[in-house]
């Protein structure tokens, strides 16, 4: 009885607060049904794509790519690198350790297309400014992804080899690098695939790839060659997952490659590295980046207090709880239709035409880049936070579709064919078969989104979508860096407090598992 009513009491402030995040966000169902059509007004526009502008493309196209392949295997070796030094057993010093950590979490809550912005002001507009936001985007997320994997490796071949007389940098490198290190590299294949879609963005900072070319066809309304940009970003998309997911098959075992195979793989690999180093030119700045450089270190130490403990609407507090809003109901709205994609696009569920096609759909939405989605629906919405609720609606989909997917991969279906057996509907069979499989699998890849969404919501500040995005970016552009600060400490914050309950969530979660 007490369990039901905690239930109901959950449900009930779960609804409240749905009720007024969507009332800070100005969110209304009429407006979306009234002027909804207008949304496939660019989308119909682009249609057919312009396939001459082809040629155009393809160059910024590659600089993208490159940006990427160099950006994620620069952050993956400085990762490897960085959460070694923040693993206990490897570094027993704590006063090291943990400053090092609370500096990796910092700069993981700035979304990449900011560090792309910080970066030109650094070292000047192009593809290295881009190579450097991935590069330290890979890198801190990859810190904390490797140090959690290895803090829950088993120690004890690494302790006994210690015993015997082994260093303990040895016994790690034997003992506990082996154990993470196949987890770890398919942790940055899923980097790799989320790099693809972050460097076609960057452009739109200046900081190199086929964001800026994107960026001036949308101002131009040449909508039909922004058609053949996300045509071919869309292939560059596909085929990134598609190789991905195969290196992951071969890193997890179920592939195996000859000794042959592998040494080819390995040289094409590297091939592609280290010829992606392209994009890493040094302009000349005239010591522009060192003054760049203080000036934003004196913005971040000292920001603008007034802006921080500001109740206005164009203060901190305000705009952390208008980020938040948008934030939970695009994550909300996201996971209603991932959860959708992720039954009708299972191998396991349906037949392979049938998901097949669904899963086509779902690279789709994810081929396209944040701002593209922010400014159909603002044909939709109008400027402000409702079009920021809609944009990370459509851009949590792909996120969560896929961790969805592998999350039905992974369960027994044993009991739903038993079901089904007996008679039973394929909506019950799932229902009670299915998804006490599923909701703590669910739950953790909603718990992941909404984290990256709160730093998404600053991308939206590029079309005008609401949240602490849009002062953000307009501080940095007008060299704003004290109320550039207090805005970025603020989104620290804020994302810091979002991570700590999730964690109390987690771990709340596993405890209910084992009892």
């Amino acid at each position: 009885m007490r369990y039901s009513l905690r239930r109901t009491g959950m449900g009930m402030l779960f609804l409240a607060l749905i009720i007024l995040c969507g009332e800070s966000t100005d969110v209304s169902l009429s407006l979306l049904l009234r002027r909804g059509v207008r949304f496939f007004d660019i989308a119909g526009a682009m249609i057919p794509p312009e396939t001459s502008y082809a040629r155009v493309v393809l160059a910024p196209l590659w600089a993208t790519v490159q940006m990427s392949l160099a950006g994620t295997g620069i952050g993956a070796v400085l990762g490897l690198v960085g959460a070694s030094f923040a693993n206990a057993y490897l570094n027993p010093h704590a006063w090291l350790r943990i400053p090092f950590k609370t500096i990796v979490h910092l700069i993981r809550t700035i979304p990449a297309l900011i560090l792309a912005l910080l970066c030109t002001f650094l070292v000047g507009l192009g593809t290295l400014a881009g190579t450097l936001a991935l590069s330290i985007y890979t890198t801190v997320v990859m810190v904390r992804m490797g140090y959690e994997d290895m803090e829950n490796a088993d120690l004890r071949a690494a302790q006994a080899l210690e015993a015997a007389g082994c260093g303990r940098l040895r016994a790690f490198i034997r003992a506990v690098l082996p154990a993470v290190l196949a987890g770890y590299l398919i942790n940055v294949l899923y980097m790799l695939e989320a790099n693809v879609r972050h460097a076609a963005i960057l452009g739109y900072v200046g900081a190199g790839g086929i964001g800026i070319l994107l960026n001036e066809r949308l101002a131009w309304r040449e909508y039909s060659e922004v058609g053949m940009i996300l045509l071919l970003l869309y292939v560059v998309v596909l085929l990134t997952e598609g190789v991905s997911e195969w290196l992951r098959q071969v890193l997890s075992g179920r592939s195996h490659l000859s000794r042959m195979k592998k040494v080819l793989l390995l040289l094409t690999l590297a091939v592609l590295f280290f010829s992606s180093f392209q994009t890493l030119v040094l302009p000349d700045m005239d010591g522009k980046g060192m003054a760049a450089a203080a000036a934003i270190m004196q913005g971040i130490l000292h920001p603008d207090w007034s802006m921080i403990f500001s109740l206005a609407h164009d203060g901190v507090p305000w705009l952390l709880y208008e980020t938040f809003c948008i934030a939970f109901l695009g994550t909300l709205g996201g996971t209603v239709i991932a959860a959708w994609f992720s039954f009708s696009a299972s191998f396991r569920l349906l037949p392979v035409p049938a998901a097949l096609a669904s899963r086509l759909i779902l690279l789709l939405i994810r081929a396209v880049p944040v701002f593209v989605y922010g400014l159909m629906w603002i044909r939709v919405t109008g400027p402000g936070p409702f079009a920021g609720v809609l944009t990370l609606s459509l851009c949590s989909v792909g996120l969560l579709a896929k961790r969805f997917l592998i999350a039905i991969d992974d369960i027994r279906l044993e009991p739903y064919r038993a079901y089904r057996a007996m008679g039973i509907s394929v909506a019950r069979s799932i229902r009670w078969a299915v998804l006490p499989q599923l909701v703590p699998r669910y739950g953790a890849a909603v718990l992941y989104r909404f984290d990256v969404n709160l730093r998404d919501a600053a991308i939206l500040g590029l079309v005008g979508a609401g949240g602490i995005g849009t002062p953000l970016i307009l501080a940095m552009m007008h060299y704003e860096w004290a109320a550039a600060g207090a805005l970025l400490w603020g989104m620290t914050g804020l994302v810091t407090i979002v991570e700590i309950f999730s964690e109390w969530l987690r771990k709340k979660q596993r405890l209910s598992e084992i009892q």
